[in-house]
């Protein structure tokens, strides 16, 4: 390629334009416009004539690029994101409060909900331990965690 970059910048915009929608990207565009743009330019540097067209060899390079942020982004997010447990277990707590603050978090929930929560958080023990002793099944106990992060959380936030 021995064109200017800014006029193969500009015959080629409009394919990373495609390229971003075709991937369903809908946020941060700009970002990925941007990626685009370099993974553009280190196409025409890396080209070779004599392995095909550029155009198409540009289209797998842009792509390819944006494929690699998308799954970055992804891991990024979901391991930055702690899960509703680890969120209700970082709440700091005194003692002298604790039971207090328990009680209002526990008016909206049901009995098994209550029982799940005051096992887990209080005495520590596990989703087989509590399933166990009151005669439930693990998955039953697992339904009432979900319930109860759901209530507390529509409390809180």
């Amino acid at each position: 390629m021995k064109e200017p970059f800014e006029e193969v910048l500009e015959q080629y915009t409009p394919m990373i334009h495609h390229i971003i929608h075709s991937l369903h990207i809908y946020k941060n565009q700009e970002y990925y416009l941007q990626e685009g743009m370099i993974a553009l330019w280190e196409a025409t540097v890396t080209f070779k004539a004599e392995k095909g067209a550029f155009t198409s060899y540009a289209y797998s390079t842009i792509r390819g690029k944006l494929l690699n942020y998308l799954k970055k982004e992804i891991r990024f997010s979901s391991a930055e994101e702690p899960s509703d447990e680890t969120r209700l277990a970082s709440i700091p707590y005194h003692e002298s409060t604790i039971r207090e603050d328990l009680e209002a978090y526990t008016q909206n929930l049901t009995e098994n909900q209550r029982k799940w929560l005051v096992e887990y958080i209080i005495n520590n023990k596990k989703i087989e331990e509590i399933a166990r002793e009151t005669g439930s099944t693990a998955s039953a106990v697992k339904s009432w965690r979900r319930g109860a992060l759901r209530n507390i959380k529509k409390m809180v936030y």
